[in-house]
């Protein structure tokens, strides 16, 4: 559902498009998989495409083995990334060189309803908390490789808040130095990550000053609660976790539009 509770699309069926829902994946997290799975599944289960599948580029099933057993002639490929960057506009292309048929959509995280979804959760949040001085992180997990997809992120902070700063994993600003990013005493952190894996479930949670061994009830099935987790006192501030992005139910819609908006261009 969108922010408004309407559902973003029609259920215009696409029953000659197979669409390929495709996540980056981990070699070293099998959870990595779930929220791009749990869409897949409730896209199937709507019946608006001839095939829907999921593919990963680094863990089973093989975005190439997917894409070699789809039965459908048309093909279209769901980016279920945060930002546009090296994979969908190198790697991607590459892996359906040849292949008149398939094409490629922008990535879920561009979406303009990604900054109307955040709006409304803060909203939502400072409605029922006194937070005060609050500051909100968006976490993104950056790199060294390409700079735009940090831009993007800075891009989306600012439509946020006033206080919103965006931070990363493996660039700078770094998430682990967010006692140095803010002074606020209360710290919002919204994870803008397609699903949990390492870095949602222990990353994140680490680099606060959190243990990811012993999370407590608090933390707990986060995945699965629209509520943040919190909050925690961590050096006499506190902080707020809200789960990955890429498990809103939101997220089902948006794919869903990516698919089909393409294939009307």
């Amino acid at each position: 559902m969108a922010a408004t509770g309407k559902p973003l699309v029609n259920d215009t069926a696409a029953k000659d498009t197979a669409l390929v829902l495709v996540g980056h994946g981990s070699t070293g997290n099998g959870d990595c998989r779930q929220a791009t799975s749990r869409h897949a599944e409730e896209i199937r289960s709507r019946g608006l495409f001839a095939e829907v599948r999921e593919g990963f580029l680094k863990q089973a099933p093989a975005l190439e083995d997917v894409l070699a057993s789809v039965t459908t002639p048309k093909v279209v490929l769901v980016p279920f990334m945060a930002s546009k960057g090296y994979i969908t506009d190198h790697v991607l292309p590459a892996k359906i060189a040849g292949n008149g048929h398939a094409v490629i959509t922008e990535p879920v995280g561009t979406h303009p309803l990604i900054s109307a979804t955040l709006r409304a959760k803060l909203c939502t949040f400072f409605n029922t908390v006194d937070a005060g001085d609050a500051s909100v992180l968006v976490v993104g997990h950056g790199t060294k490789k390409n700079r735009s997809s940090a831009d993007q992120l800075k891009t989306l902070a600012a439509t946020l808040s006033k206080t919103a700063k965006a931070v990363f994993l493996e660039q700078e600003p770094l998430l682990k130095d967010w006692r140095k990013v803010t002074n606020a005493g209360t710290v919002i952190v919204l994870p803008f990550l397609m699903s949990g894996g390492l870095h949602g479930t222990r990353d994140v949670p680490a680099l606060l000053g959190l243990n990811p061994d012993d999370p407590g009830p608090s933390l707990a099935g986060l995945e699965e609660s629209a509520k943040p987790a919190g909050p925690f006192e961590l050096g006499g501030r506190k902080v707020y976790l809200f789960r990955p992005l890429g498990y809103e139910p939101v997220m089902t819609e948006i794919i869903i539009e990516r698919a089909l908006e393409i294939q009307n261009t």
